[in-house]
Formats: structure tokens, sequence, C-alpha cells
């Protein structure tokens, strides 16, 4: 990223489903001349961190890796471990790329987690 532009972001973002009992915390932040993304699961009643494998949501872990993979559409090279999404945008996007691309994961977040109608976690 050019840096020369005076570009920063510092985005932070709670997308809750309080039907299904999750809270996504999603952030893209300037980090070592790249736009880091990170997402974070939380239980939406007591906002304790969940993990994303098969003992604390059959549903999140089968999400999990499709999603990751799909976040290359919204410029984010993406990897996931049990405590969340890390990666950062391609070379070359810009902040207001970066803003189109969160729009784009919150909005597939939204199409799987607004279907719920009870809680996905165990």
């Amino acid at each position: 990223m050019d840096m020369s532009t005076n570009e920063s972001t510092d985005i932070n973002l709670k997308l809750a489903f309080l039907n299904a009992g999750i809270e996504f915390r999603l952030s893209a932040k300037d980090e070592s001349g790249s736009i880091a993304f990170r997402l974070e699961a939380s239980n939406a009643a007591n906002g304790d961190a969940v993990q994303l494998n098969m003992e604390s949501s059959p549903v999140l872990a089968d999400w999990v890796r499709g999603y990751t993979r799909w976040l290359y559409r919204p410029r984010i090279a993406a990897s996931f471990d049990e405590s969340g999404i890390t990666g950062t945008f391609l070379e070359g996007t810009s902040s207001e790329q970066a803003m189109d691309g969160l729009e784009m994961a919150c909005d597939m977040i939204r199409q799987r987690f607004d279907l719920y109608t009870e809680s996905i976690l165990d």
C-alpha cells in the first residue's frame, strides 16, 4: 500500500445475530504497510469468545472453511484457526476498497446467520 497518499484504515465492526446466539467482530487496520483483517466470534448473550471448532459449534466449524476461502473475492487473503480468521487485504488495496471489502464480508455473514431462529452454540 502506498502510504504517501495519507490514507489510514482503522475500522471495527460488530455484527450480532441474537437468534443464533453469536456475534462477530471484524476489523481492518493499517499494519506494517498493509491492511490487516481480523474476525472473531463471541457469545451474543455474555460476550465470551467462541472457538471456531466442532466442540463450540458445528455450524461455525463448517462455515469458517468456505468463508475463509471466499474472502479472496473481497481482496482478503486469509487463514483461520480456532480463535478466528486473520489475513491481509491484497497489495495495493486502498482504504475505500477495504471498506467495500468489509461490506461484502459482512453481507456474506448476514446472509448465513440471519436465517437461524435458535442458537448455533453448543
